[in-house]
């Protein structure tokens, strides 16, 4: 079993009335699916962004994220992230949902990790925040599998 894996399956599903991709998320033991909506960002899109959220930590970035379900910012309420915080070797990833009300200007793509907090393990109420970490080697392994990914 991989350390870290990411995945996006090509067949398209109705599911709540919209269509989506599935896929899933793993982390060591932890294993979570994903519904990544396509009424704005297609597979190619998706994949290109984990791409680009993996190499920002990989080139040494302090945090990044990767989106799993995007909808047209505009009329979103919100999108799913996981963020990847990059300490000395290792990352630490943790979910969260990004809210288009909290944030401070008009949500741009291209500057996704503006919109990411610094990490934090506690939450305002004193509970552990849910995370798990992998190594820089974990992400390239991810990264690795997901360029030799047929889009």
């Amino acid at each position: 079993m991989r350390t870290f894996s990411l995945e996006l399956n090509n067949e398209v599903v109705v599911s709540h009335g919209e269509e989506v991709l599935f896929g899933e998320i793993n982390i060591h033991s932890f294993s979570e699916k994903i519904r990544s909506p396509i009424s704005y960002w297609n597979r190619k899109r998706y994949l290109s962004q984990w791409r680009f959220g993996l190499n920002e930590i990989i080139s040494g970035n302090k945090k990044s994220a990767i989106v799993t379900s995007m909808y047209d910012p505009i009329n979103a309420n919100f999108i799913v992230i996981w963020p990847l915080y990059l300490i000395e070797e290792d990352v630490f990833i943790q979910n969260r949902i990004l809210f288009m009300e909290d944030l401070k200007e008009p949500f741009n793509e291209s500057k996704m990790s503006a919109y990411i907090d610094d990490r934090e393990t506690v939450n305002e109420d004193g509970e552990a925040i849910s995370e798990w970490k992998v190594s820089i080697s974990d992400i390239h392994k991810v990264l690795n599998s997901l360029n030799s990914d047929k889009i």
